[in-house]
């Protein structure tokens, strides 16, 4: 196929006039360029050979350009020419080509990107006028209406644009429960759970016995806890959805303290998330320690001492006693830091199974009520380091707020000036004896106060999922809940009794004060001789 010079007819020749001009200099340019005789296959064989002159043209040293002479060499430049034309052609065609199509599929993606947001729009002002609505209204719709109207409202916006990108309308059924296949329709943030325990337990004419199996209290002393902490726990509504009530959130603390069941048996029971459960407990015993401890478990007046001296007397024989300390062990899980020392030698050695624990020390008047509590010390701490460190012996015995007055306490801990221990050495005398016994007695007061405290929590008795630094407000929450049960002489089923059993270290330095040696043996002395101990130790 022939290729004229100039194939493209509505080029104008000013238009070419450069290529021209470069294959002219082409023409004369050096030989060391290679060019020469370019396209001219009738002088290839002699590269310097002149080029002939025109016998019509005399001596003229120039060339026409339509001249014979290099006529080859013009008509190759013409087909170089040709095809680079024709290859500038086909790429402007080609880019004008992915022009449009790139300009087609923005304006595509504008369009459908403005009908989603248009969509939108119209859904978030329906939700609006539907939720205005409703607070103008009544403020408290019920759950199924409220289900229905916002089902509704999805449909409708469903239904008027698309906004998956799909081609048609997406079912409410799957919009609300945020699948493609949904059996019912559902809230949009919400999963559906099941609340028919506590509807039914919540009921007045729900049974007493039953409901004091299950909360470890009375429906008077629950209702007592949640007018207490109405105000700190309640939360308010919000447009999405109603705050759980506050008796609601008591009932899920109180309910796994008791019970000591793992959240996710809580859930189940209260119709809510586990996590949802595991945050009300904490912030319910957090609501406790602040609210309640202040006005439940604090240390007695100057008459509230006196009464309980009387009373320790009147039974046990020894004056001035205002109560009774135990230390004992809370089963934890090895924390992540300073895990050596939570390390419990003495209940790894007798369970041979590594145990950690966390203690808590307490004093109990003669009622088994606390008075004081220490929480929160690792358990490889002996009763007496612990009682170093708690607020008892470094504020209330350093400010002199025991003078005259004795606490009793196990062989664990040291005898002081206001602290009260047995003898513990072997080959006791009969005195020494009947003063043994008679602590014991009192010492039984505290540990029975524990064992009810474990009996009536059961989620002292196991380890716990509760952070580290969380369980001292749930420890405390527990002894604050076991004061109010005492107080309200609320009764515990013979099946919750629990034994507690924690080892005694004797202190090295058991004795801290002469004065209180000469003291104890005068007390032993008219336990005796005084005819003060009775029979018990004929």
């Amino acid at each position: 196929m022939e290729i004229s010079a100039f194939p493209f007819p509505y080029l104008q020749d000013d238009e070419c006039s450069h290529f021209l001009g470069l294959f002219q200099d082409m023409d004369s340019s050096p030989s060391g360029f290679g060019l020469e005789g370019f396209g001219n296959n009738d002088n290839n064989t002699n590269p310097k050979k002149r080029p002939r002159k025109d016998d019509e043209g005399g001596g003229g040293g120039g060339t026409e350009l339509g001249a014979p002479v290099n006529g080859g060499n013009k008509a190759a430049f013409g087909d170089i020419l040709a095809t680079l034309l024709l290859l500038d052609e086909e790429a402007k065609q080609q880019q004008e080509q992915w022009d449009f199509e790139s300009n087609k599929e923005k304006s595509l993606l504008e369009a459908n990107h403005k009908k989603k947001v248009k969509t939108m729009d119209g859904y978030y002002n329906q939700m609006q006028d539907h939720y205005s609505a409703a607070g103008e209204t009544d403020g408290a719709r019920p759950k199924r209406a409220r289900k229905t109207a916002v089902a509704a409202v999805v449909s409708a916006v469903a239904s008027g644009g698309d906004t998956t990108g799909s081609t048609g309308p997406v079912p409410a059924a799957d919009i609300a429960s945020g699948s493609g296949s949904g059996p019912s329709h559902r809230r949009l943030w919400v999963k559906e759970r099941t609340t028919d325990w506590w509807d039914r337990v919540s009921r007045p004419d729900f049974p007493e016995d039953e409901f004091r199996r299950e909360f470890r209290m009375s429906k008077s002393t629950f209702n007592l806890i949640c007018e207490e902490l109405d105000t700190t726990v309640t939360k308010k509504n919000t447009m999405l959805r109603d705050a759980i009530p506050a008796p609601k959130r008591v009932g899920v603390c109180v309910w796994r303290l008791a019970t000591g069941a793992p959240l996710r048996h809580v859930s189940e029971r209260f119709g809510l998330g586990i996590s949802t459960c595991h945050k009300l407990v904490i912030e319910v015993c957090r609501a406790i320690y602040d609210v309640l401890m202040p006005k439940y478990l604090l240390w007695p007046s100057d008459s509230e001492i006196n009464s309980t001296k009387a009373k320790f007397e009147s039974v046990h024989k020894i004056p001035n006693v205002v109560g009774s300390i135990y230390t004992t062990h809370i089963p934890i899980i090895a924390p992540k830091v300073h895990v050596a020392a939570y390390f419990n030698k003495r209940h790894t050695e007798r369970n041979q199974k590594t145990s950690y624990s966390i203690t808590v020390q307490g004093v109990v008047n003669a009622d088994g009520i606390f008075t004081d509590v220490c929480i929160g010390n690792p358990g490889s701490l002996t009763d007496d380091q612990i009682l170093e460190k708690s607020s008892l012996s470094r504020q209330r015995a350093a400010r002199g707020m025991l003078r005259d007055s004795w606490i009793v306490g196990n062989s664990g801990f040291p005898l002081t000036d206001w602290l009260l221990v047995p003898y513990a050495r072997q080959n006791l005398t009969w005195t020494q004896h009947a003063f043994n016994e008679s602590i014991g007695e009192i010492q039984g007061i505290a540990t029975a106060a524990f064992e009810r405290l474990k009996g009536r929590w059961a989620c002292l008795q196991k380890r716990t999922e509760v952070k580290l630094q969380d369980l001292p407000y749930v420890l405390g929450a527990c002894c604050v809940l076991h004061n109010i049960c005492e107080m309200r002489k609320e009764e515990m089923s013979p099946e919750l009794k629990f034994e507690v059993f924690d080892d005694v270290t004797v202190p090295e330095n058991n004795i801290r004060s002469v004065t209180a040696v000469n003291t104890r043996d005068h007390i032993s002395h008219n336990l005796l001789h005084r005819g003060l101990a009775g029979t018990r130790t004929l």
